[in-house]
């Protein structure tokens, strides 16, 4: 037994020989491995007595001489993280160049950049049945006309690509986004460029609305900062929760098509519009988000033909808005929101309005809206109101020929149902309203209200069959009034 013993000494000293050898061999051989696996083996093997001090301190000197040395070899700079195979071998190539998809969406990862496509082609065949007669409504968005008119149009929004490149650096995450918009009928030429009444003669060309055009910057403790062009607060989230922004809804000047049709715009609440924004968003708290920013203030303009203008501007336009989003039960998902907008109006010399230069007048506006989402059904409904505000878009036909303030509001109410995760039925009605002042004209407008059903069949991911039925009615503040039905057939590709 004693003899039998004395011989395990001799076997373990070559056992630990050999495994040091392996080992060294391993480590030596091993140039593909990442320089953290390394290390941690050879702590390892010291751990457990298989290296000694000395045999650890050369191992490890030798090994980052090697690190050193395949660095200088490779024709990349920075630390190694892939392995790439070229004509001159396996190399190591460091992350920020290499390439690959992203794990979700149209994309890919450059390194440590996330670039991604999103966007859609969306065209309708849009027949509108126009009255031959009826009463005058100063600032109406559909008219009558002799005939009814036929187009192949965008839709709300129109075709679009929008690119976003995002990353981490230093901790912050940061992104930039710009946004292309082309509706595809010709463009025309007017005071609000391609909003402005199309041009469908021959070798016209569409145009191309560069909308969105921002950087944004924070943390998830701290927040964002968004800086750039993109939609504002007041009124964005009645847009986005319609269902006509997968659509078409009111289709105005259908026979010298815009842009872009108007989905309820006009109809049940502003449009929001693009503009120049720093904006800062808080971190998601439950469900609960907060925005507020400082945005390039826009004109009182007459759309009309029956009101004042006022173009000084000496301060921003503020707007706010606070957002609620979060299931409140199993397949529940409650949406609320509320915004505001202030922004000071002053007269210029040369503006039409019987005020002196250097005037100024104060318009306000606010909006609120709830959205509940019941498994396959879903309900809505949203209000604004607002003074110096306008109607249909911001600031248009805001204030008198006097520069006295109007009061307008309106508000939409939706109801839709998913059938077989396809087919989607749904009905809105909203309405926007103008108040008229002391001297106002009976012909200004009153009203604009519509009906609106649609049926949107989801044939795959990326490609959608809708149909759409629209009745809207046009007043003035006389009391007359005209009705207009449009028939939508057509497509969206969203990728």
């Amino acid at each position: 037994m004693n003899q039998g013993s004395s011989k395990w000494p001799y076997f373990g000293r070559i056992a630990r020989n050999i495994i040091r050898g392996l080992a060294a061999i391993g480590l030596l051989g091993a140039s593909w491995a990442y320089a953290d696996t390394t290390d941690q083996l050879l702590d390892q093997l010291k751990a457990k007595g298989i290296l000694t001090r000395t045999e650890y301190k050369k191992l490890k000197a030798r090994h980052a001489s090697e690190i050193a040395a395949r660095k200088e070899k490779s024709p990349y700079a920075g630390p190694p993280v892939h392995r790439v195979v070229t004509k001159e071998g396996v190399i190591e190539a460091p992350d920020d160049r290499y390439v690959t998809r992203l794990n979700k969406g149209v994309g890919v990862k450059i390194g440590a950049v996330d670039v991604s496509l999103v966007g859609d082609i969306t065209f309708f065949g849009t027949e509108v049945f126009n009255p031959k007669n009826g009463p005058f409504v100063a600032g109406a968005l559909m008219t009558p006309a002799t005939n009814s008119s036929f187009s192949i149009r965008g839709g709300l929004p129109p075709s679009a690509l929008v690119v976003t490149l995002s990353t981490n650096q230093m901790g912050y995450d940061l992104s930039a986004t710009f946004g292309f918009y082309i509706g595809g009928t010709n463009i025309g030429v007017g005071l609000i460029n391609a909003n402005s009444p199309g041009a469908p003669v021959g070798l016209g060309t569409p145009g191309v609305d560069v909308r969105q055009v921002f950087g944004t910057i924070g943390t998830p403790d701290f927040g964002t900062v968004k800086i750039g062009r993109d939609i504002g607060l007041f009124g964005a989230d009645a847009i986005f929760n319609d269902d006509t922004i997968f659509g078409a809804g009111v289709p105005y000047f259908n026979e010298a098509p815009r842009n872009t049709t108007l989905g309820r715009i006009g109809y049940g609440y502003l449009y929001a519009d693009y503009m120049p924004q720093v904006t800062y968003t808080t971190p998601n708290f439950f469900g609960f988000t907060a925005s507020i920013g400082a945005f390039t203030p826009l004109e009182e303009f007459n759309f009309s033909g029956e009101s004042g203008t006022m173009t000084g501007h000496d301060q921003p336009m503020f707007q706010g808005r606070i957002k609620y989003v979060n299931f409140v039960a199993e397949q529940t998902k409650l949406t609320a929101w509320a915004s505001a907008l202030t922004q000071q109006q002053r007269v210029e010399v040369g503006d039409a309005v019987n005020m002196a230069p250097g005037t100024s007048i104060r318009a306000y506006g606010a909006d609120a809206g709830v959205r509940l989402d019941i498994g396959p059904a879903s309900f809505l409904g949203s209000g604004y109101y607002g003074t110096g505000l306008g109607t249909s878009a911001l600031f248009f036909d805001g204030v008198t020929l006097n520069g006295i303030k109007r009061n307008s509001y309106g508000g939409y109410v939706q109801g839709s149902y998913l059938f077989f995760d396809r087919l989607k039925l749904g009905a809105s009605y909203g309405i926007s309203l103008l108040e008229a002042v002391y001297g106002d004209p009976g012909t200004l407008i009153r009203s604009e209200g519509a009906y609106i059903g649609f049926a949107r069949y989801k044939l795959t991911d990326w490609f959608t069959l809708e149909s759409e039925f629209i009745h809207t009615n046009t007043r003035n503040q006389l009391g007359q009034s005209y009705d207009n039905n449009a028939v939508i057939l057509g497509s969206t590709l969203v990728f």
